[in-house]
């Protein structure tokens, strides 16, 4: 029989043992080498981070917020996101959000509600910011049909320095309090065709502001921040829909009852439809209903000493019924 320690040395391999890890025996060096190869967020530009960080959620686990905040405050920047639209009825608002970096980078996105647009904002910037999108499909109204370019609406130069987007910020003040919509209208055009000069009017409640500006637009926008500043300030803005002012208004005899139901019907996507009656009423007058295609639908009715007195006196009584409904 052989002894045991030559079969070991003819027949086996023996392998060097690893020295534990102790200040006589410090660690290899290859973890020290593997590490070399790692990239440094610090060396990557924005671009090259924005692919790094969304190559790693592959999964969708985070919120496309999540993963914007994650990208920007390594680098100490915070995403700034703004509401510059509110379209659709008072019961199906589409909400229209921008976030932009800096000046350089914006991205537009719509939802139901605006959680949601803004979570498609920041999808829209992540897609921008690692090639998946064009700065045009980033700012793109996401399919509305006869949507404005937001872009150009937001950032386009204005002689006034109106930043953000009052209307869309006076839309959302009504919407928040149940009032009805803001009513905008021409009130004059003057100058020559090269300089032209608009004002147009802005009225919520008994309130009335006028903008004026070298475009329609441009008052619009100014006559609703006037609008949206005054009423913002005012102390108490629980108790204008029960002034009676407001009441006094709506009974002025120059008011076109039936114009303004008829823009109130079209912004908040409504018909409105007149039913004249052949029979006159126990007291000789004409009569008229007006249906409205509401949720539910509204019947009001009116009379008059003609047919238009009692169209006229059924809008009337049929915004009287929209204000009481509004109420908080």
């Amino acid at each position: 029989m052989e002894p045991v320690g030559h079969m070991i040395s003819q027949h086996s391999t023996i392998l060097p043992v690893q020295p534990p890890s102790t200040p006589h025996y410090p660690h290899p060096r290859k973890n020290k080498t593997s590490q070399k190869h790692l990239p440094s967020m610090q060396t990557l530009t924005l671009t090259e981070e924005a692919k790094l960080v969304y190559n790693n959620d592959v999964n969708g686990t985070k919120t496309p917020v999540s993963v914007l905040q994650e990208l920007l405050c390594r680098r100490g920047i915070t995403p700034k996101y703004e509401l510059v639209q509110i379209e659709g009825a008072i019961h199906e608002p589409v909400f229209r959000y921008r976030v932009f970096l800096n000046n350089e980078f914006a991205a537009t996105g719509t939802g139901r509600s605006k959680k949601d647009a803004k979570h498609s904002a920041a999808k829209n910037l992540l897609d921008l910011l690692v090639g998946k999108q064009s700065a045009e499909q980033a700012n793109q109204s996401n399919g509305t049909p006869g949507a404005p370019d937001i872009t150009t609406q937001v950032v386009s130069p204005y002689d006034d320095k109106v930043m953000g987007n009052p209307i869309g910020w006076l839309q959302e003040m009504c919407m928040s309090k149940r009032w009805p919509p803001p009513f905008y209208n021409k009130e004059n055009e003057k100058g020559l065709p090269h300089e032209r000069e608009f004002t147009v009017s802005c009225q919520v409640l008994k309130f009335r502001e006028e903008g004026t500006g070298k475009s329609k637009k441009l008052a619009k926008r100014l006559a609703a921040q006037k609008m949206w500043q005054a009423l913002r300030d005012m102390p108490s803005e629980g108790n204008l829909l029960e002034s009676d002012e407001e009441t006094v208004n709506l009974k002025k005899k120059d008011f076109d009852y039936v114009k303004f139901l008829q823009e109130i019907g079209k912004e908040q996507s409504f018909e409105v439809t007149y039913v004249d009656v052949e029979e006159k009423s126990f007291i000789g007058k004409s009569q008229c209903l007006v249906q409205l295609s509401t949720l539910p639908v509204a019947v009001c009715y009116g009379c008059g000493e003609t047919l238009a007195d009692a169209q006229a006196d059924a809008a009337h009584n049929a915004l009287e019924y929209l204000r009481i409904m509004t109420k908080k």
